[in-house]
């Protein structure tokens, strides 16, 4: 979780996402800490104590040199082996969401992407790394169509999908299944 002057935004996220005690909690930040993010992480470490959450453990990097920073936190990753990887993001330097976003790609391992607003009224986003993957793959033909058919349709029936296609259903079925697994549909 990057951490700038919000230290609330993160603890709401961390409750939406109910932490448990035995969860591991990072809170990356730029280094040298200034006075305010210092103030953020002993406000946040008291609140997480107030509230029977894990204390946050700081990883400082290096915002200045991002490529360092993305392998430091790579590192850091690499480390837990199989742990349930979920990164929030809303409060703290866009930078650092971004060094968090590159490395845990460079890692290939799954995660969850969780953006907590700052502004009251806006709903939060969860975007699985399935997505990412899918940005990255090259559709075929037929996925092509199925996206499109999909947007200019959404209410359309796999039945009527098919026919549209000129495609067996049990083929119409499988591509909207996995774009729907790969979250590019509703």
């Amino acid at each position: 979780m990057p951490l700038g002057f919000h230290e609330d935004i993160l603890l709401r996220a961390m409750m939406r996402l109910r932490v448990h005690r035995e969860d591991l909690v990072y809170v990356v930040t730029c280094s040298p800490l200034v006075g305010a993010v210092k103030r953020a992480l002993e406000s946040l470490r008291a609140l997480c104590l107030k509230q029977g959450i894990p204390e946050p453990v700081l990883l400082e990097v290096e915002c200045r040199d991002f490529y360092e920073s993305v392998r430091r936190v790579k590192s850091t990753i690499s480390q837990h082996g199989d742990a349930e990887l979920v990164l929030c993001s809303g409060s703290g330097l866009r930078i650092l969401l971004h060094i968090l976003e590159v490395a845990v790609l460079a890692s290939r391992r799954p995660f969850t992407l969780h953006y907590e607003p700052e502004a009251e009224g806006v709903d939060p986003v969860t975007i699985p790394s399935t997505l990412y993957a899918s940005i990255l793959e090259t559709p075929s033909r037929l996925e092509e169509e199925v996206l499109r058919v999909l947007v200019e349709n959404k209410e359309i029936s796999v039945k009527d999908l098919a026919l549209k296609l000129k495609v067996k259903e049990k083929n119409s079925e499988k591509r909207d299944h996995k774009t729907q697994k790969q979250g590019t549909s509703s």
